[in-house]
């Protein structure tokens, strides 16, 4: 744990360097493990995440459009999923797609956008009754084309 006294004062210098070569090493790994091949399933997971996401916007927009929600609170929740929806879309378009699920991602990646849009209108207009129930039913439309998405991946019909 603590260099030995004992040591040349030239290895114990050697230390830092190996510590920082490990460090970059590792770095490295991890950014070029963030963006590789897109899979059916990895897209399947990540459109299912923007359902979940567009589904949690709806309980929060009609709180908002009923005005039973505080506007901070329908603030944060809305800067928090809305950034939620722009990370996936940031993976989705940073991965690179096997060719059978191409369109499938790009259409994934234009639903988490408008999830991000729309949390960011939410998130303007906190306490506004109007914009709420307007997010609200937008919300509801991008959760169907998220879960035609599913559908489509899955082979199984929208819920």
């Amino acid at each position: 744990m603590f260099p030995d006294r004992t040591e040349p004062e030239s290895n114990r210098r050697r230390r830092p360097g190996v510590i920082a070569s490990a460090l970059a090493l590792g770095v490295s790994l991890i950014l070029i493990s963030g963006c590789g091949d897109l899979s059916h399933d990895e897209l399947n997971r990540g459109v299912e995440s923007l359902s979940a996401l567009a589904a949690q916007g709806e309980l929060i927009a009609n709180g908002v459009a009923r005005d039973a929600t505080k506007s901070t609170y329908s603030r944060v929740m809305a800067k928090t999923l809305g950034g939620e929806a722009e990370h996936e879309a940031e993976k989705l378009a940073d991965a690179e797609p096997e060719a059978a699920v191409k369109s499938e991602r790009h259409a994934a990646v234009q639903v988490a956008g408008e999830l991000a849009s729309l949390f960011s209108e939410l998130q303007t207009f906190p306490g506004d009754e109007h914009h709420g129930a307007l997010v609200e039913k937008h919300l509801g439309e991008v959760k169907e084309q998220a879960d035609a998405i599913v559908a489509r991946l899955t082979g199984e019909p929208a819920q």
